[in-house]
């Protein structure tokens, strides 16, 4: 008899303890299911809130949706978290395919449009400055960071769901700002280029590093459509390379070269001024007996207004003469453009005739 009292005790002793376990994992899932219809019922709503389809315009979805959205999700998060029933992996999957995935790309939808609107800032700024002075620092610092948030946003993209929705981001943020830095690439690598030139100099750069990065910049000019923007951008090379005492050292030898030159034709030495052009010169074979023929035909006398060196590269300079041509007591200013080349010697010579203004 003791012993069957014994059985019947620890079997209600058994079951007391037992009891509040299971009534604590029934009331773990009733909360859970409560958590997750809540969560589901905000996300389905905000789903439809970043969809571009639906909605026809890009802008942020209700905050409050969205708050909702994520104190639901992250509640239902921690409860699940909390249970260690067999439907656990159950309930986690169904929080993540029904909640999880759409604050996760509503989430990344708010930063496509944050990292737009910063963009479509940058591009407004740029532009202004661009239209007030596209050659300064400040434009070009502004370039660069305008190119920095629009290959951020690239990345941004990447997360943003619906083909549509990343394409419409993309028409509305990134292609004004992508346009603005089309249009306007070659002045701001022109700039970059001489701010460049300006550090190799002030650095004492190899020689061949100062020319290359000449050569660069005239032509990245010459694709500038704007003639007055590619003045403004020559004008300040134009002060820069004659910050460069080998170029200085060059430039003053040809302007004696100049000189040599007009007291040569002034003094109609056929033989002497002949000898300041290359062999390479357009029709040097013709070339004395035509300088032979001038001075017989016409009583010319030379005076130089100005020498203007534009560039020398590896032997080469391009320059420009103005000079007043007189003829019987009637003058006319000319602008020649030449090519020179350095011989072997270290003389320069006339290598080509480029313009006559």
């Amino acid at each position: 008899m003791k012993k069957l009292l014994s059985i019947v005790v620890a079997i209600i002793i058994f079951a007391s303890t037992q009891v509040p376990f299971a009534n604590a994992e029934a009331t773990s899932v009733s909360k859970i299911e409560s958590l997750l219809k809540t969560a589901e019922k905000h996300a389905g709503e905000l789903k439809w809130q970043t969809s571009y389809e639906f909605t026809k315009e890009i802008k942020n979805p209700d905050m409050k949706v969205f708050n909702l959205t994520k104190n639901a999700y992250w509640k239902a998060y921690f409860e699940i978290e909390k249970y260690n029933g067999k439907d656990k992996e159950k309930f986690e999957n169904r929080l993540h395919n029904n909640t999880g995935i759409h604050f996760s790309r509503a989430t990344s939808y708010i930063d496509a449009i944050t990292s737009g609107k910063k963009i479509e800032r940058l591009t407004d700024q740029y532009n202004n400055l661009y239209s007030s002075d596209p050659t300064s620092n400040v434009t070009v610092q502004k370039y660069h960071d305008l190119s920095t948030e629009i290959r951020k946003q690239a990345q941004i993209l990447y997360h943003v769901y619906g083909k549509s929705t990343r394409e419409a981001i993309l028409t509305k943020y990134k292609q004004p700002g992508v346009k603005a830095l089309q249009t306007s690439k070659y002045v701001i690598s022109t700039k970059i280029h001489l701010n460049n030139l300006e550090s190799l100099i002030a650095n004492k750069a190899p020689q061949y590093k100062i020319e290359s990065n000449v050569a660069t910049f005239f032509s990245l000019q010459d694709m500038i459509k704007n003639e007055e923007i590619a003045g403004d951008l020559y004008t300040i090379y134009y002060e820069i390379i004659r910050k460069d005492s080998n170029f200085l050292s060059q430039e003053k030898e040809i302007t004696e070269f100049f000189k040599t030159s007009t007291e040569y034709t002034n003094t109609e030495n056929v033989e002497l001024l002949f000898g300041l052009y290359s062999k390479d010169y357009p029709d040097y074979l013709n070339l004395k007996k035509e300088i032979e023929s001038t001075f017989i035909d016409f009583d010319l006398r030379y005076e130089t207004l100005c020498i203007e060196t534009h560039f020398i590269i590896d032997g080469i300079a391009l320059v420009t003469h103005d000079e007043v041509e007189t003829y019987q007591e009637e003058s006319i200013a000319y602008s020649f453009t030449y090519l020179l080349e350095k011989d072997s010697d270290g003389n320069w010579k006339y290598l080509d005739l480029i313009a006559i203004d």
